[in-house]
């Protein structure tokens, strides 16, 4: 399984290149968040996007060692269901 290490902040000038990284993925995959300090909408909808694509292709897809901001973030644009993905998404 390939992880997806993130950055400390995930705003627009990360969005293409997570963009490319998701398209890249084609087994199953996890994003470890243990560095995130900051979250933005297009990022949150992009992990939402990988969830759907995974789900789509049988993949699997979860995010582990979600920081604290990472959890935060989710929780106030409404993304924290993206936490209990678990196994096969």
């Amino acid at each position: 399984m390939d992880v997806l290490i993130l950055p400390k902040i995930m705003d627009t000038s990360y969005v293409q290149s997570f963009l490319e990284c998701l398209c890249a993925q084609e087994k199953d995959f996890s994003l470890d968040g243990r560095h995130v300090e900051r979250v933005g909408g297009l990022c949150l909808q992009l992990m939402i996007s990988a969830r759907s694509t995974a789900r789509a292709r049988n993949m699997h897809f979860k995010i582990n060692n979600p920081s604290e901001a990472l959890k935060e973030s989710l929780r106030l644009m409404g993304g924290e269901f993206l936490l209990c993905e678990e196994a096969k998404a």
